[in-house]
């Protein structure tokens, strides 16, 4: 296959890089107990005939040098009546499936590699770059659109083009060509709120990406993502056709029939290439997905780290700028999540996430796990979920041969036991603070141990006396202090280096109260920084609080 006038030259292709260094409260495997419980989860699945098969794959993270700690299979790679069909065998690791719409995530980094080279920009009209697109906002085609703003690479890449969902229709659209999906675009697309407005998944919105790859690059976008990625991150177990992959390692998809055991299990025939596939169409390993997942998460290392670390980071840059990975990673558009359950008050106490869709990625705050970045996939025959830690890159990937077999929810109860059984593996890095910060940290405890004003006189900020005394200030430090039990030499216990780094430019230093009563005390001290270049600080706080 011809290099497309997107892939990077044989140069800029990612080297292997060393092994980076382990650090010690990191545990460099997964500890045999827990494989074994997380494999116990996914056999459950198929005893139970929830899928026919699966492979999965724990995901080195930021602090491994090996993409896969650990990894697992059950059940077959193609069944008939409920037995392994002849001459197929079990999942295994090396299963290739289909990993459905987890190729977004694929097609928005070509998109934006696009951008980065200065060949679109991501608020472009789709129609300039696929004219057929031209007629879809006019605004006597439907009443939502006659005030509407031009639709956009952006709204597209967000799932924010306002675009009826087209699950399961778009799944049996992959081989479409690119004449039919003209004549489809012609004929119009079903709107349910104005584009830019809000969250509404559309396959359709990606094969429109897909389509806006082939123009501006001027290759298939299936070559176009073969030679700026696939190739280059070694990923050869990823195509969009099974042509030149391992027949005898590429798993049958199955349909549910109507029945409870394995005879419900159906092969499904295998599509062809096609528009669409832009939106679902790749075939893949757990691990190939890892190395992806490695690429992507790298992005959140500094770059002195990004060079060292073993994440397929290594030359990283020329295939994706870090600043476009991360750009993928971030909550672009809302997504509606519903309710907790309403207490005996008859009111719901919250929501157990915060989701929001990026650009081919989903971005989630969990209140156990914390930042959560994923995509998952359904399709006839599949079921596939990658999933990641933002802190510590530490991921899961799973690929099942059913339809919508439960990838999504097998693989957070992955997350979350490796999050209980070993904690320090999905545990963030403490965020630096900044010098300056540790700075004014040790003149700031001096002025609170003493009182006296030259520190203050150094390093507080103009805002500092104006919004409060400096022999208020005094007053209230002492004031925290009793309500504590402490003393002011109890302050001699603390340091510039003791303190928590909230953020680069905010440190909290606590003690705990002398008498733990029922209700546990603490003295809490917070320091904060200007946004100047040269900073100096905006605010010093003592006060007792409740220990959490």
């Amino acid at each position: 296959m011809s290099r497309s006038p997107l892939a990077p030259s044989p140069a800029a292709s990612p080297a292997p890089s060393a092994a980076a260094a382990v650090p010690a409260d990191v545990p460099a495997d997964v500890p045999e107990e827990v494989r074994a419980e997380i494999a116990a989860l996914f056999e459950q699945a198929v005893a139970e005939h929830r899928t026919s098969g699966v492979t999965w794959a724990v995901i080195g993270g930021h602090a491994h040098d090996r993409p896969i700690l650990a990894h697992g299979a059950a059940g077959g790679e193609h069944l008939v009546d409920g037995a392994p069909a002849p001459g197929s065998g079990p999942m295994r690791r090396e299963s290739i499936s289909r990993i459905a719409s987890m190729t977004k995530s694929f097609t928005a980094a070509a998109i934006l590699a696009l951008r980065d080279e200065g060949r679109l920009r991501l608020d472009d009209e789709v129609a300039e770059h696929v004219p057929e697109a031209a007629g879809l906002l006019r605004g006597t085609q439907h009443p939502l659109l006659a005030d509407s703003p031009a639709l956009t690479l952006r709204h597209l890449l967000t799932m924010s083009a306002g675009l009826v969902t087209d699950n399961p229709w778009g799944d049996r659209q992959e081989a479409m060509t690119r004449e039919e999906f003209a004549g489809l675009l012609a004929e119009g697309l079903g709107f349910v709120h104005r584009p830019g407005t809000g969250f509404e998944y559309s396959n359709t919105g990606y094969a429109l990406l897909g389509r806006v790859i082939d123009e501006v690059a001027g290759a298939p976008y299936p070559q176009v993502i073969h030679d700026r990625f696939l190739r280059p991150l070694g990923m050869g177990d990823t195509a969009f056709s099974r042509e030149g992959l391992p027949e005898d390692r590429v798993a049958t998809g199955h349909r549910l029939a109507d029945r409870q055991d394995a005879t419900r299990f159906e092969a499904v025939p295998f599509d062809a290439p096609g528009v669409y596939g832009a939106m679902a169409g790749l075939y893949s390993s757990v691990d190939d997905v890892a190395r992806w997942v490695r690429f992507l998460a790298a992005a959140e290392l500094p770059p002195e780290r990004a060079a060292e670390a073993g994440a397929g980071s290594a030359g990283g840059d020329a295939l994706l700028s870090a600043a476009s990975r991360r750009e993928m990673q971030q909550a672009h558009r809302l997504q509606v999540t519903p309710p907790l359950p309403a207490g005996p008050d008859g009111v719901s106490p919250g929501f157990d996430r915060v989701r929001g869709y990026g650009m081919g990625l989903v971005v989630e705050r969990f209140v156990d796990l914390g930042e959560i970045i994923s995509h998952s996939g359904g399709y006839p025959g599949y079921g596939s979920f990658m999933a990641w830690h933002r802190g510590s890159g530490v991921g899961i990937v799973a690929l099942a041969n059913s339809k919508y077999a439960p990838a999504v929810p097998l693989g957070m109860q992955a997350l979350r036991l490796l999050a209980r059984r070993v904690p320090a593996l999905l545990t963030a890095p403490a965020p630096e603070a900044d010098p300056r910060a540790l700075e004014a940290a040790a003149a700031i405890l001096d002025w609170l141990r003493t009182g006296d004003d030259a520190p203050a006189d150094a390093w507080f900020a103009d805002s500092m006396d104006l919004d409060q005394p400096r022999e208020e200030r005094l007053r209230r430090r002492d004031a925290a202090l009793e309500a504590a039990g402490l003393r002011r030499e109890d302050l001699d216990r603390l340091s510039a280096g003791s303190a928590e780094v909230i953020g680069r430019a905010h440190l909290r230093w606590t003690l705990p109260a002398a008498d733990a009563g029922p209700t546990p005390q603490q003295l809490r001290i917070d320091l904060e920084m200007d946004p100047r270049r040269l900073a100096l600080v905006q605010a010093v706080t003592v006060r007792t609080a409740p220990v959490t």
